[in-house]
C-alpha cells in the first residue's frame, strides 16, 4: 500500500498545534476554569459523585474543613490560600492567574492584554477589582497546548455563572470561554521573567490587587516571580 506522506505529516504538524492556527499568533485561543465548592454540589459531609466530577475536570475542589481535594483523589490543606494551587505552587489569583503550555511560558511570565486594562471585576469575594491588563502564568493544563492557548482562573465561578466576568454571560468584549473566538478584544503580547518591563508589570497587578482589598494574593505573585525582580 503507497503511503500519502504529505498527509502522514499533515496530520503530525495538526496535533501538535491542535487550533492555534484558528486565531492569529497574538490572538489568545482562551477557556476558563474555576475551583468548585463542595457544597454547592453536595448535601452530606463526604465528597459526592458530582463534586468528584467537576474535580476531576477542573483539577480541584474546596471541601469543609479549609481542605482541598485534588483531581488524584488527594486531600490537602488550604492553609491562607482560599483557591487551590497552580502548577507554580503558588495560590491561584482569581482573574489573575492562567494555565499556559510550559513549551513556551514559564512560570511567573506575564501576559499583557490591553483590552482588560481598567475593567471592573467582581470578584469571588465580593470586591471589585479594577483590572491591570497583566495576567501571571501560574499553572498548567493537559489540554493547554499552543503558544497563543490560555485558560483563565476564575476563581468559585463556573463558566455559566452570572457573576463569572469572563464567562459565557459576560459582556462581549471581556468573554474567555470560547476557544474558537479569535475577537481583536483577546490580543495579547508577553512580559518574559526578568525582562525590562517585568517589574512594573509586577507593580501594576500588585496595585490591583491591593487596591481591592487582596492584599494577601500579591504573596502569590511575589513567589511566581521568584528571583525575576
Amino acid at each position: 500500500m503507497k503511503t500519502n506522506w504529505k498527509l502522514f505529516i499533515a496530520i503530525i504538524v495538526f496535533s501538535e498545534i491542535g487550533y492555534s492556527s484558528m486565531c492569529s499568533n497574538n490572538v489568545a485561543r482562551s477557556s476558563t476554569y474555576f475551583i468548585p465548592k463542595m457544597s454547592d454540589y453536595c448535601s452530606g459531609s463526604t465528597p459526592c459523585p458530582k463534586f468528584r466530577r467537576q474535580v476531576r475536570m477542573q483539577g480541584s475542589g474546596i471541601m469543609p474543613g479549609n481542605k482541598l481535594l485534588t483531581y488524584t483523589g488527594k486531600k490537602l490543606k488550604m492553609g491562607s490560600c482560599g483557591t487551590a494551587f497552580g502548577a507554580s505552587g503558588a495560590c491561584l489569583i482569581p482573574f489573575i492567574s492562567v494555565a499556559a503550555d510550559p513549551r513556551y511560558y514559564r512560570m511567573g511570565d506575564i501576559i499583557q492584554m490591553p483590552s482588560m486594562k481598567g475593567k471592573v471585576i467582581q470578584l469571588p469575594n465580593g470586591r471589585a477589582m479594577v483590572h491591570p491588563g497583566y495576567f501571571v502564568v501560574q499553572d498548567t493544563g493537559g489540554a493547554i497546548k499552543g503558544r497563543n492557548r490560555f485558560d483563565f482562573f476564575t476563581g468559585t465561578y463556573g463558566a455559566n455563572s452570572l457573576a463569572n466576568s469572563f464567562g459565557t454571560r459576560a459582556q462581549a468584549d471581556m468573554r474567555m470561554t470560547d476557544v474558537n473566538d479569535c475577537d481583536p478584544h483577546k490580543g495579547f503580547t508577553v512580559v518574559r521573567r526578568g525582562s525590562g518591563n517585568y517589574q512594573n508589570s509586577l507593580l501594576a497587578i500588585e496595585d490591583s490587587l491591593r487596591n481591592s482589598g487582596n492584599s494577601r494574593m500579591v504573596a502569590s505573585v511575589e513567589k511566581t516571580a521568584g528571583g525575576a525582580r
